[in-house]
């Protein structure tokens, strides 16, 4: 591993509006070409991935790109019928070789990888040998979202708004005296990241830590040009995290608490064994990243968004009510998580292109979302629509994600603490819109924001 990568963020120069998919008058019109440089991160391609999407979608929507060595699936139902098909399509290697688990083997199998990293990969491929929700397929899947969907009810949901709202108002009440400040860090981050720390039990003191973890279970994800430095880096903070909550979980079979955490070390099905630690391990992981870094990118988006709109800005200043559809919207345009991996069981088919077995699949949600079967206006901003339009944000089938609600709820009740305490807010002038380097998690890095009269900006106060 030879290539050295400076920074997780690439530079772009920020555009007033992105309801319209556009890219450099260069853009590729052969769709691995322009699916390379998506893959490659090159900058332009990574801030507006959708017109290379829409080229797959048109000329090869199941195509076998040379650079990602996966098959990628573009159009929404084909997506639908392999989420729909998990003993075909499994679900072992989601993230595919750029995964702290795919970095781990791939270090492994590297007869030139270092002692110390190698013991450090091993690790990591010792616990994911016990797959857990995001990576294991049924029937083991099913019995481990049974043994853990009571923390996600909606009643259980519904007790967290309190809890969310104090928690924005905090961050936003601490921002209060400053004229300008980085949405990512100072709101869009900590919110989801304190609420989930706190479900989880992580005291106050941790956050950083609990951040750091975060990032570094992230940093590898559709960016595969990390340096062995970089790798080793991060397999320290995984280490630290697996250390840390190893500890917890015995902690909590001596003296219960009232957190997810206690949730998962006494869950029980009748007859059947409790989670091992190994499981609880891995689903901590989808936990922390799940309920951390997609929210963020998701109430990140909508703000830039709202920023960059003057005219959807008023509207949804003057009806509330809209915010949610307006969340939906954004996870179907800019979602998230553009898209995870499947790994072919047995030789297969999917739109008449043959599969063989053992194939990767890269089911391309962003695509999906944008698809148009879905509306014949794929590209824009739908809200006045009798129901919203479905999107693949959140997955399908039996992988959908266990924590949806919450990150509705966070996205709802975000914005809307935002715009009540701020009736002036714009973006800041001449700002780099700087992206996470990663074709797989889509989201702005940082997003300078300044308080003050929008009137200059073209915006119009409702304040």
């Amino acid at each position: 591993m030879s290539r050295h990568v400076n920074s997780r963020e690439a530079v772009v120069t920020v555009e007033p509006d992105q309801s319209t998919p556009s890219r450099t008058p260069s853009c590729p019109t052969d769709p691995e070409t322009a699916f390379a440089e998506l893959v490659s991160l090159h900058p332009e391609a990574v801030r507006c991935p959708y017109p290379t999407f829409a080229l797959l979608r048109e000329q090869a929507p199941v195509h076998w790109s040379d650079a990602l060595g996966a098959f990628v699936v573009s159009r929404h139902d084909d997506i639908v019928e392999v989420l729909r098909d998990p003993g075909i399509f499994s679900s072992r290697l989601q993230s595919g070789a750029s995964s702290v688990t795919g970095l781990a083997q791939r270090l492994v199998d590297d007869t030139r990888t270092s002692a110390p990293l190698r013991a450090q990969a091993l690790r990591r491929l010792e616990i994911n040998r016990d797959p857990a929700l995001l990576n294991a397929d049924p029937p083991l899947h099913i019995r481990q979202r049974k043994l853990v969907s009571q923390a996600f009810t909606p009643r259980r949901v519904a007790q967290l708004e309190p809890e969310v709202r104090q928690v924005a108002g905090e961050l936003l009440g601490a921002l209060k005296s400053r004229s300008s400040f980085d949405f990512v860090t100072s709101y869009a981050m900590p919110l989801p990241m304190t609420i989930i720390a706190r479900m989880l039990g992580v005291p106050e003191e941790r956050l950083d830590d609990f951040k750091r973890w975060s990032d570094a279970f992230t940093q590898g994800v559709g960016a595969n040009d990390l340096s062995e430095g970089q790798v080793s880096d991060l397999f320290e903070s995984v280490d630290e995290f697996y250390d840390y909550f190893t500890d917890q979980i015995e902690r909590r079979r001596v003296a219960a608490q009232d957190d997810l955490l206690t949730d998962l070390v006494t869950a029980r099905l009748p007859g059947d064994r409790p989670l091992t630690v190994h499981e609880m391990l891995q689903m901590l992981v989808v936990f922390l990243v799940g309920g951390n870094e997609t929210t963020t990118n998701l109430l990140t988006a909508m703000t830039h968004r709202l920023l960059s709109d003057a005219e959807l800005e008023q509207r949804v200043r003057q009806d509330e009510s809209l915010i949610p559809a307006f969340a939906e919207e954004m996870l179907r345009l800019e979602s998230p998580v553009q898209g995870l991996f499947r790994t072919a069981t047995c030789d297969a088919e999917v739109a008449g292109v043959p599969i063989p077995g053992g194939s990767m699949v890269w089911l391309a949600y962003a695509a999906g979302n944008r698809d148009e079967a879905l509306t014949s206006a794929p590209d824009e901003l739908h809200l006045d629509t009798e129901r919203p339009l479905r999107h693949l944000a959140f997955g399908r089938g039996v992988h959908t994600c266990l924590g949806a609600a919450i990150a509705r709820l966070e996205a709802r009740v975000g914005i809307e603490m935002l715009l009540r305490h701020y009736p002036a807010l714009r973006l800041a002038a001449d700002a780099g819109l700087r992206m996470h380097r990663s074709f797989v998690l889509h989201g702005i890095a940082s997003l300078p924001v300044v308080v003050g009269n929008l009137t200059a900006a073209g915006n119009t106060s409702l304040g």
